[in-house]
């Protein structure tokens, strides 16, 4: 089993687990505990979700902002033009 805890531990190093842990799972696969190995390894998987749903929801309030941005100042900008708006917008 040495190839696969050497994979294991380098793809969770990939991953940006922290070394301790990386380091348990190898052990953990080493040993043939093959439930604490799938535990780490779910666990790493869930931290990387959360990340990407938190990267997610950024994305989305930027988006959310580029439209307001876009439709609230183009109507500014001909207000502005028509002499209705605000000269220093």
């Amino acid at each position: 089993m040495g190839d696969l805890s050497e994979d294991l531990e380098r793809c969770l190093c990939d991953c940006a687990c922290d070394e301790a842990r990386a380091a348990k799972a190898r052990c953990s696969c080493e040993e043939g505990r093959v439930r604490e190995t799938k535990r780490v390894l779910l666990g790493e998987r869930q931290r990387l979700l959360d990340e990407m749903h938190a990267s997610q929801r950024g994305i989305d309030a930027i988006d959310h902002m580029l439209h307001r941005v876009s439709c609230e100042c183009v109507s500014r900008e001909a207000s502005a033009c028509d002499g209705k708006g605000d000269a220093h917008e």
